[in-house]
């Protein structure tokens, strides 16, 4: 346990009464001491995301960028931030794959709360900072968040037979606890319709996000990837240590990451409200799909066959590992059920890629567990 962590909660608790959880997930993974105080992502870390599966992901992302760079008349330099970065993956990919392109000159900034993981973003060639106003208005440019929404601090409400109930966060005989207060006009107009003992998050953090990125966005795309659901209850709070999900989030806290899936239907009102074209919402499955997966696994298998051919059997099993690995982005089971979601300002039009992913995804029934938000990587 990190008792500096657990400290403060317990301080703000018995100076102010039950905290939301919002706040405790603020001290729990952003604060001094907590989860994110390091980058916790990666191999050796507590999950991995996308980017740690396998470069190809930072392949198609890169594609589906030009896509979005070609929309807005191929400007240079081309602007594009990634705010969540962790220990910069994904950033040191899009460079490399960038520095192969002398048509696009590409402009790239990284926004990371944490400061380990500033640290070492640092140590690459860009911009770097702890919050989005920090690196000015985007006109034009692209903002990019990779599983960030499901972190961002969210308050819970529940149904109960007296009414809709706010779960918070209190100090008793054994610990922290849940304790249900009554529920606030405000937030109850974001909750969702429930059934009786049924909860749900009211992703408040995710939509002040959302309101920063319409006010320094003049003229360009958002893309966030994340688990969720369009409409209704996206998923269980739930923890993750040690590549394993947990479901008492309240013990240990500054220990484990806290997460949930995100209600894609309240982030896209919210975004249309504040001037933010929605422009879809599709799977990660669809998405990789419409931007060449399917064509660069055939291309690694013809490799893999050549290479046998050729008596270098240690070479193709390292390729059909790759592509074993690389598989895992598409599974509907797995990092396949993310969910993609393209916002724009005014007047700017669907890229190519997302209209066939829609088009694909319009074709078949909705993705199994797609409106679980639970890690399985």
């Amino acid at each position: 346990m990190s008792e500096d962590v657990a400290g403060r909660i317990r301080r703000a608790i018995l100076d102010r009464g039950p905290i939301t959880f919002a706040e405790f997930m603020e001290h729990a993974l952003y604060g001094p001491g907590g989860f994110y105080a390091e980058p916790p992502v990666g191999q050796e870390g507590h999950f991995v995301t996308a980017p740690h599966v396998h470069p190809v992901f930072a392949e198609l992302v890169h594609r589906a960028f030009r896509g979005l760079w070609e929309a807005l008349g191929r400007p240079r330099p081309f602007s594009v931030v990634e705010v969540g970065a962790g220990d910069g993956t994904l950033a040191r990919d899009l460079l490399r794959l960038a520095d192969g392109e002398p048509d696009r000159a590409l402009a790239f900034g990284a926004v990371e709360r944490s400061s380990g993981a500033r640290a070492r973003l640092t140590q690459l060639p860009i911009r770097v900072a702890s919050h989005l106003e920090e690196l000015g208005p985007l006109d034009p440019g692209v903002v990019f968040a990779n599983e960030l929404l499901d972190n961002l601090p969210f308050r819970r409400v529940r149904a109960t037979p007296g009414g809709l109930a706010e779960v918070r966060v209190d100090v008793g005989a054994n610990g922290l606890e849940e304790i249900e207060v009554p529920c606030d006009d405000d937030l109850a107009a974001w909750a969702p319709v429930l059934r009786p003992g049924q909860d749900a998050t009211v992703p408040v953090e995710a939509l002040r996000f959302v309101d920063e990125l319409a006010g320094m966005l003049r003229h360009g795309y958002v893309l966030l990837v994340d688990y969720g659901s369009a409409s209704g209850p996206a998923g269980d709070v739930h923890g993750y240590r040690d590549q394993r999900v947990f479901e008492d989030v309240l013990r240990d806290p500054g220990t484990a990451d806290i997460t949930a899936g995100v209600d894609f239907g309240s982030i896209m009102h919210r975004a249309e409200a504040r001037g933010l074209r929605a422009l879809g919402l599709v799977s990660q499955r669809d998405a990789l799909l419409s931007l060449g997966f399917a064509d660069w696994s055939e291309i690694q298998r013809g490799r893999q066959g050549r290479l046998l051919a050729e008596g270098a059997g240690d070479r193709a099993v390292r390729v059909w590992e790759g592509r074993s690995r690389a598989s895992l982005l598409v599974d509907p089971a797995g990092l396949g059920r993310l969910r993609w979601l393209l916002l724009a300002t005014p007047g700017l039009g669907r890229p190519s890629w997302i209209a066939a992913a829609q088009s694909t995804q319009d074709l078949r029934p909705s993705l199994p567990g797609s409106t679980d938000g639970e890690r399985r990587h």
